[in-house]
């Protein structure tokens, strides 16, 4: 598995909301046909949020960035927010409740 953490940092809570609700607009298509397999958002201030995504493998997570995601961010930049990241490998772990709904975690 795959993770990257994007930090985001906007000019007011309007902005950062948009922003959630325009990545929740993806959402769908993400984890349908493109390797996410979880997101969360963490609200850190009024204007900015940290969101952590899961992706199967680092190649689909690469596929997702050149051809969705990349535009966005720099969409953002362009209206004057911060993004920034981090990513690498990563192992999931997950409560027994999750496990026993036959998930396929590695």
């Amino acid at each position: 598995m795959y993770a990257v953490n994007v930090t985001i940092k906007v000019q007011n809570e309007l902005a950062k909301k948009a922003i959630i609700l325009a990545l929740k607009d993806w959402s769908n298509d993400l984890f349908q046909n493109n390797g996410l397999m979880l997101r969360c958002f963490v609200d850190r201030t009024e204007n900015q949020v940290e969101i952590f995504h899961v992706f199967r493998t680092k190649k689909e997570m690469e596929e997702v960035r050149t051809t969705k995601s990349n535009k966005f961010w720099d969409q953002i930049k362009e209206m004057g927010g911060q993004v920034t990241r981090f990513e690498g490998d990563c192992e999931l772990e997950v409560s027994r409740g999750l496990q026993d709904l036959d998930l396929k975690f590695k």
